[in-house]
């Protein structure tokens, strides 16, 4: 054949090619030329597919065509997009999220967390606004109860203070000359006191030397945050029937706090104008606070006649409730007349 004695098979060449050395030549390089063509195809479609396996477009969603007749016969087809989108020749079909599908919406759970449910946003939020609620009304509670307890005891220390001061005055006075007798004072003067006025000052030596509230005249909320307040139509200090004084106990100065201390036999001394109305103590009790017949003339005997003075005070009780009244009594037992120099009759301790 020709060709055959320089040793190349005749088969190597395409059809047609002239059998010199040069048209040889040329010939192999062109199946050369296209060889190595159909190896760099096949390893740019070997190299897609690893990209599109690496976005989970290969195997991970949809389907790989089938491989086409390319110049060598190897070169894969692209896969086609998916969800029919036209693809651009890009690995990813073109999108703009790098093949990993659209991200998902800002309020959306994390993955594998359940959504959570409106009506559990909304129980929160009610939670929420409750216990600020409930965090004021505590303030609120805590304010009025300081202001209850403390302030109120500045407001009455005022008040006191004022009174004293007037009370003074009005009895300043030219000295009064000590009785020929001290065991017949002369007559005293009935007070007449307007409602809110001071005329008396209590003294109870076991509640200490410094205890000497103005007694005022009325009961009313009014008359109370100034003092110990009278009883209007009850039995003025000294004289026969029953003088009975209210006070508070735990708010605005609190006069009668320390009333359940005291004990049968001591003294409680009320002062007047230009004597000391000196009275013992008998006995206590607690009471309802609806039990009037403890103001009565002769207290718990509604219609007696009264035959002595004695002295009634009330308050509340326990502390810091108005559930009952503590009562107290007391019986007149002599009257000491102001002099020059001297004091209370009795110092705190002394019977």
């Amino acid at each position: 054949m020709v060709g055959a004695a320089d040793g190349d098979p005749v088969d190597e060449y395409p059809a047609g090619v002239p059998a010199g050395s040069a048209a040889r030549a040329r010939a192999r390089e062109q199946a050369q030329g296209a060889q190595d063509q159909a190896r760099e195809a096949q390893n740019q479609a070997q190299d897609r597919d690893e990209a599109w396996r690496g976005a989970g477009l290969v195997a991970g969603g949809r389907e790989e065509r089938q491989v086409a007749d390319g110049p060598a016969g190897q070169v894969p087809r692209q896969a086609g997009p998916p969800d029919g989108r036209a693809d651009d020749g890009r690995p990813d079909g073109g999108r703009s999220d790098g093949g990993r599908g659209s991200a998902a919406p800002p309020s959306a759970p994390p993955p594998g967390q359940p959504p959570r449910p409106r009506l559990g946003r909304v129980g929160a939020a009610a939670v929420r606004a409750v216990g600020e609620l409930l965090i004021t009304l505590g303030l609120l509670v805590a304010l009025f109860l300081a202001y209850q307890l403390w302030i109120t005891d500045l407001f009455q220390a005022r008040s006191q203070s004022r009174l004293h001061d007037r009370l003074t005055a009005s009895w300043h006075g030219p000295a009064t000359k000590p009785p020929a007798k001290p065991s017949q004072p002369p007559p005293a003067t009935r007070p007449k006191p307007a409602v809110g006025q001071g005329f008396a000052v209590l003294h109870i030596p076991r509640l200490g030397d410094d205890y000497a509230p103005v007694v005022v005249e009325g009961v009313g909320e009014a008359q109370l945050e100034e003092g110990p307040g009278h009883y209007p139509g009850t039995a003025m200090p000294g004289e026969t029937g029953n003088f009975v004084v209210s006070g508070h106990r735990t708010t605005y100065g609190k006069p009668f706090n320390r009333l359940d201390e005291l004990r049968t036999g001591d003294p409680v001394v009320v002062e007047v104008s230009d004597r000391y109305y000196v009275y013992r103590m008998t006995r206590s009790e607690v009471v309802a606070p609806d039990r009037i017949d403890v103001t009565a003339p002769v207290p718990e005997h509604p219609g007696a006649t009264p035959t002595a003075a004695v002295l009634t005070m009330t308050t509340c009780h326990p502390k810091y409730s108005a559930k009952s009244r503590l009562i107290v009594f007391a019986s007149l037992d002599r009257t000491v007349m102001k002099a020059p120099g001297a004091g209370v009759p009795f110092a705190s301790g002394e019977a």
